[in-house]
């Protein structure tokens, strides 16, 4: 499997003293990282808005079969714009037919595609903030047949302020700047639901926290988690850093909760 990285949505606030370097991950960054991943593959909001990759690869598969999602029109920058939650979707979607020949325009006759995509703007949620700067490159096989396939890579530039699902009043803000991976990620083309596949990612995260009581349990550090993503046929998916901490994320709600 290949090992990519993951910029993460922000990490909580743990009890350290201060320090600039490298140090091994608290069971709150843990926790915050796994909600940081969650985060990232799937935000919803209600039953009808969501953001998030999962929605991202359901776009790209309607568009490479011709067909633009709701509320998404190419725009004089020869792109194809949408927005989820405040983040503006940006496709370029070259499609290929069966025998590999490139067509003229994506139509129901797409067998493979690659897609240049790129997410810009301002999530919110009630527990968390994100300023997002990301592009990436993916490519579509299987269009044709009942299950399309996912591969690709992506960058990110965030800026957040998240708020723990796992510890009440602990907020923080970070920067990150770094890349993501998808292997093998299907999804059907009937539904647009993901049933398979897997991400490995090195998540390198960094934290600043200040203004705490004397400064006690202000922070400054730097810590790596690696983190393995499997989806499953049931819209869930098993998330376990550094091997030894799990989680499942729901991925039509977007909960992510820790398993014993």
């Amino acid at each position: 499997m290949k090992r990519t990285t993951l910029i993460t949505f922000g990490l909580s606030i743990a009890a350290c003293s201060s320090s600039s370097s490298t140090q091994p991950p608290t069971g709150a960054e843990y926790d915050d990282t796994a909600q940081a991943i969650a985060s990232s593959t799937v935000t919803r909001q209600g039953d009808t808005h969501g953001a998030g990759d999962i929605f991202a690869m359901a776009d790209a598969l309607s568009i490479a079969r011709g067909r633009l999602p709701i509320g998404f029109a190419l725009r004089s920058d020869g792109r194809i714009h949408g927005d989820h939650m405040g983040i503006d979707n940006s496709f370029v979607v070259t499609c290929k037919d069966a025998a590999g020949a490139t067509l003229a325009k994506c139509d129901d006759t797409t067998d493979s595609a690659t897609v240049d995509i790129k997410w810009t703007g301002n999530l919110m949620t009630p527990s968390f903030t994100a300023a997002i700067d990301r592009e990436g490159m993916w490519t579509i096989t299987g269009l044709k047949s009942a299950t399309a396939t996912f591969n690709g890579t992506s960058s990110f530039s965030l800026d957040t302020t998240v708020h723990s699902i796992f510890h009440a009043g602990v907020t923080s803000t970070d920067t990150f700047a770094s890349t993501a991976g998808y292997d093998a990620i299907t999804i059907a083309t009937a539904d647009h639901q993901i049933t398979g596949g897997s991400a490995s990612f090195e998540v390198k995260g960094h934290r600043t926290v200040t203004g705490t009581a004397m400064g006690a349990h202000d922070v400054d550090k730097s810590f790596d988690v690696t983190a393995e993503l499997t989806f499953h046929a049931d819209h869930t998916a098993t998330l376990v850093l550094d091997g030894t901490q799990t989680f499942t994320i729901d991925l039509t709600t977007g909960k992510v909760t820790r398993t014993p």
